[in-house]
């Protein structure tokens, strides 16, 4: 990969995280709920899961930064211009 693909790819890892952090803010309130008995787990059990499938994205998302941080980049074959 070149220097410009590991960028745009980083940037697209940085946007699922960015979103999922957003969901998971969203529905922050469930777990307050739960908390204070106001609602149960098993009436949430969609949304649980939900938000467990969001924190593995992140999870897989840094994963993926960390391994294009390990990446040298490929030289670009670009013609130089002129």
């Amino acid at each position: 990969m070149t220097q410009e693909e590991i960028i745009e790819s980083k940037n697209e890892q940085y946007s699922i995280i960015l979103d999922r952090e957003s969901k998971l803010s969203s529905t922050d309130y469930i777990a307050a709920k739960i908390a204070e008995g106001k609602a149960t787990q098993k009436e949430y059990a969609g949304k649980i899961a939900e938000r467990q499938q969001w924190r593995d994205d992140i999870n897989e998302a840094q994963d993926a930064i960390k391994a294009l941080d390990a990446l040298e980049p490929e030289p670009d074959e670009r013609p130089a211009e002129e």
